[in-house]
């Protein structure tokens, strides 16, 4: 089995699958439907099998020819490759059965096929012009999934934006690959050599040319990566898709984009520098999109920006790994780091799908959190599906979510070594560690004030029986399948970290360390994990430690969760004590609205109010500005916020590209003066940079 035949296969079920389906739908819509179910699904499971036979070592690299005069694609996995063609399958299956009967079934269905094909093409990206096609059909193919699911202005507008940031970023990426090669002279030979070739290549440039590479990359898929600043179009295109694409908007493709960022990072081997850049844009992304979260009203832009928050810590994690790597390779900090970023992709890929699924569904009511309310009791599975999601995202323990965050916070708390340079170091770690320790802390209260609101507290609003159908067994199943992963990151973590670390030492040759424990394990029998110092206190009776911070147990968030059950006994044992003392009950009160009468106007913006302090504590930050409404007899203040990235980043440079475009449309209108004025500046700007190189 080699790589060209999943190539060509990816490729042919793309592009033909629609169109055959096209063909079909003449002789009947049924039939037509049919087809789109059977193509989707041979699609998920030839992900998976795809993943099994490289994960096996049974599928092998090789060359797929192109017509003349275009050059050969040189086809080979991409690091990580295995792990993600099986949870891209398995997601993309879950899409398959939550969408089964469902109004926009159709829709979604012709948009899954290319996506899928691009998902599959992009994993086996070689060399460099099957990551540049992989990068394009990817783009492609999440401007579809957009476009051709939902009709209204702001989905084109989010359409427009996502597709030319894509396209900038595909010239990027081709500009970095000629870098590479640039001292070959002209030419397109760089874009079919494989990667190994390219690695040899990179060999003879400075630290500061591979630092330029790498930052070009890193912009070409920051943009799917949810990199910040280029992360502009998430917010505005995941709200406006429908709930399951935008589940694998956020969960699979920005997590295939870390690994194309991995695959060059592989090829070229960047400095430290490189590392202090990735932690750098990784905290402030996740500390921004953290705070942009917490403060929005709409359902599915919280997600948006939980999605930015995430990302954010994995690429901090990932510029911890890199560091360490460089500065002191025998310490145990860069696999903590790797795991770390591992697992908080896996974690994010299941749970953010699962949530942006039920938006679909919560849609039916209200898009703003304050609107909906009450969904627990009326919908109790998909309220235990939802909490689950969000326990994952709040880093609630035993779930992966708590198991990556925390070996982060342990990546940045634990010294690096005791010379001076590693020292310094580790004060830089610590500063980053203020802020990710706060974006986690944000975070955790975004999924708590989401859930909160939109399946607890009262009815706000009543939803149709018809736009808000009970679960089928299939749609349950779908669920179930998508929060698989989640238990991997989690309870799972005795298996998955021990071959997160094999595959990270043998792609990128990491530090192969064994920093896990075995579960539940007695302390004298637990091997020694990592040397932190002679003044912190040990675990009673063992050679080294199993507790936070010097090292990670995978007992330690099954500790804290019985602790949790513990606590939970003790308040239902009360409950009961004080039912029998007093004869009745205890008064319970809604957590969302502060007591428990009926939901009035006093509480239309309780979801506001959940959030002012936080607001009013970074003020300057948001840009706060004051509306005043009269509802129901009652005086309200509601608070906007300036998303500053977009409205004084993004909105200037807009109004200065349209400026020059139009400018520009003025010397094809035949005007004389503007003919001159074109002219004369032009042969002023030519003087000048002659005058500049002569005085040189």
């Amino acid at each position: 089995m080699n790589a060209r035949f999943w190539a060509e296969a990816w490729i042919a079920l793309a592009i033909a699958g629609p169109m055959v389906g096209l063909l079909i739908s003449r002789m009947g819509r049924t039939a037509g439907l049919i087809w789109l179910r059977f193509e989707v699904l041979a699609m998920a499971l030839g992900l998976m099998i795809m993943g099994w036979a490289i994960a096996g070592g049974r599928l092998h690299p090789s060359v797929l020819p192109l017509p003349a005069p275009f050059p050969g694609l040189y086809l080979s996995p991409l690091p990580m490759a295995d792990l993600w063609c099986l949870l891209s399958g398995l997601l993309l299956m879950a899409t398959w059965m939550l969408i089964w009967h469902s109004p926009w079934e159709r829709r979604i269905l012709w948009a899954l096929g290319p996506m899928a094909g691009s998902m599959g093409f992009f994993l086996l990206a070689g060399d460099g012009l099957s990551l540049l096609l992989g990068l394009e059909f990817i783009s492609l193919s999440s401007y579809l999934g957009l476009v051709t699911t939902r009709r209204s202005r702001k989905v084109w507008n989010a359409g427009w934006v996502l597709l030319v940031l894509s396209e900038m970023g595909g010239l990027l990426l081709l500009l970095a690959m000629a870098l590479i090669m640039a001292r070959h002279g002209i030419g397109i030979h760089f874009v079919t050599d494989s990667f190994p070739v390219l690695a040899r290549e990179a060999l003879a440039m400075s630290s500061g040319a591979k630092v330029a590479v790498m930052v070009l990359v890193l912009l070409a898929f920051g943009v799917k990566a949810g990199l910040f600043p280029v992360m502009i179009w998430m917010p505005l295109a995941e709200p406006e898709a429908p709930g399951p694409v935008a589940g694998i908007f956020s969960g699979i493709f920005t997590a295939l984009a870390v690994m194309g960022i991995l695959a060059v990072e592989n090829v070229v081997h960047p400095g430290m520098a490189w590392g202090v850049l990735l932690l750098v844009l990784g905290t402030t992304g996740a500390f921004v999109a953290a705070l942009y979260s917490i403060v929005s009203r709409h359902v599915k832009q919280i997600l948006a920006y939980s999605t930015l928050e995430i990302l954010g810590l994995v690429f901090a994690a990932l510029g911890i790994w890199n560091i360490a790597q460089h500065a002191n390779f025998s310490s145990s900090v860069g696999t903590l780091a790797w795991d770390a970023a591992m697992i908080l992709l896996i974690m994010h890929a299941a749970s953010k799908f699962v949530l942006f699924a039920i938006t679909e569904k919560t849609e039916t009511i209200a898009h703003t959190i304050d609107g909906i309310g009450g969904l627990a009791k009326e919908h109790r599975r998909l309220s235990m599906v939802a909490a689950v999601a969000v326990a994952t995202l709040a880093a609630v323990p035993p779930l992966g979510g708590f198991v990556g965050e925390w070996l982060l916070l342990e990546s940045v708390l634990k010294p690096l070594g005791t010379t001076g340079i590693l020292r310094n170091i580790h004060l830089l770690f610590l500063l980053a560690g203020i802020f990710l320790a706060m974006a986690a802390a944000v975070g955790v209260g975004t999924y708590v004030r989401w859930f909160g609101f939109v399946f607890l507290g009262p009815k706000r609003r009543a939803s149709r029986h018809n736009d808000f159908p009970r679960m089928s067994a299939i749609q349950m199943t779908g669920y179930v399948l998508a929060l698989l992963p989640v238990l991997a990151a989690g309870p799972g973590v005795p298996w998955l970290i021990p071959w997160l670390n094999r595959q990270g030492h043998a792609i990128f040759g990491n530090n192969s360390r064994y920093v896990v424990a075995p579960l539940f394990a007695h302390p004298q029998t637990v091997p020694l994990l990592t040397h932190i110092g002679g003044t912190l206190i040990k675990a009673p009776g063992a050679p080294g430690t199993i507790f936070y911070p010097q090292g990670f147990s995978v007992s330690d968030p099954y500790v804290l969760f019985l602790m949790g059950i513990v606590l939970f006994l003790i308040v239902t044992g009360l409950r009961k004590i004080l039912r029998r003392r007093h004869g009745h009950g205890v008064r319970t009160v809604e957590p969302w609205t502060g007591g428990t009468p009926d939901y009035t106007a006093q509480k239309s913006f309780t979801a506001e109010g959940f959030v002012h302090p936080l607001r009013l504590a970074f003020q300057g930050f948001f840009g706060l500005k004051r509306h005043r409404y009269d509802k129901g007899g009652v005086r309200f203040y509601r608070h906007t916020v300036i998303y500053r990235l977009e409205e004084q980043g993004y909105l200037p440079l807009l109004k200065a590209v349209r400026y020059v475009s139009s400018q520009i449309r003025k010397t094809q209108s035949g005007s004389t003066p503007a003919y001159l004025s074109w002219i004369v500046f032009g042969t002023v700007g030519v003087l000048m940079l002659t005058l500049f190189y002569a005085v040189r």
